[in-house]
């Protein structure tokens, strides 16, 4: 097969992907694997659909085999660390994000990933003090503003937050996940406003960022406004189909059909 062929049909994979159709694409990814195991690329495109597909743990065996032969390649460590940090391995996957840090002492994004892991080991000062040096690297780095406005958040620093998550929407306003974090923060404080208004603004820079549609229509619960509610709930689950989100999909499936029999009553 050429490698035009081979080229063509990993594009296609990876345009099955986006569209969610995970067993399609990892067929056509086993099949390039299969007849290119000395390329690196061949198990990590593989490993990023099982990932897809919810197959967390064949994911990171294939990321570990495509390592053996690409061991300084950033890019992979820094996706197998995400995985293992999902897995709740997080010995392992802070090692794979300091392994990027020798590699490339310069890299801010993956200090931000060694803060995540601390936050999830609950060594929040460790955590903010790596978010904060990330932002000594690179001050624009809005994914470390984004770690450092939940980090605040969580040790009750009110202020801190909002300020990280606003210069993180100031930087960069096309960024969904600054306006959706901003707005989770404006709605645990019961400011349902400017909640709406900034969750409005995260599915106006990608509508298909489905966690902001669930928060839109928990506001609109909250306000007794039944109708824009279902129409939310059903905007997550036209764009939400990762296996790790099947329970909250379930569950908003449940409410979508106890508001709507509301809403015949």
């Amino acid at each position: 097969m050429s490698n035009t062929v081979l080229n063509a049909n990993l594009q296609k994979g990876l345009d099955l992907l986006d569209k969610g159709e995970t067993k399609q694409a990892i067929a056509l990814f086993e099949a390039y694997w299969n007849s290119n195991k000395t390329d690196p690329d061949s198990w990590f495109y593989l490993g990023d659909a099982l990932a897809e597909d919810g197959r967390l743990e064949e994911a990171i065996s294939r990321y570990r085999e495509g390592l053996k032969l690409a061991p300084e390649d950033t890019d992979a460590l820094t996706t197998l660390g995400d995985m293992l940090l999902e897995d709740g391995n997080h010995k392992e996957s802070l090692a794979c994000y300091k392994k990027v840090r020798d590699l490339d002492p310069k890299d801010a994004d993956a200090l931000v990933s060694i803060g995540l892991v601390y936050n999830s080991q609950d060594r929040c000062d460790d955590a903010i003090r790596a978010f904060r040096e990330a932002l000594e690297l690179e001050p624009d780095n809005v994914f470390a503003l984004n770690a450092l406005g939940d980090a605040l958040y969580g040790q009750g620093d009110v202020d801190g937050a909002v300020a990280a998550f606003m210069k993180g929407v100031e930087i960069d306003p096309e960024d969904p996940a600054a306006h959706f974090n901003l707005g989770e923060l404006y709605y645990d404080l019961e400011e349902l406003e400017e909640a709406e208004d900034s969750c409005l603004e995260a599915v106006k820079c990608d509508p298909a960022y489905s966690m902001a549609y669930l928060t839109l229509g928990g506001i609109c619960m909250d306000q007794d406004r039944t109708a824009d509610a279902v129409a939310h709930f059903e905007s997550y689950l036209k764009y939400e189909n990762s296996p790790q989100a099947a329970d909250m999909i379930a569950e908003v499936k449940a409410v979508v059909e106890g508001l709507k029999e509301e809403l015949k009553g």
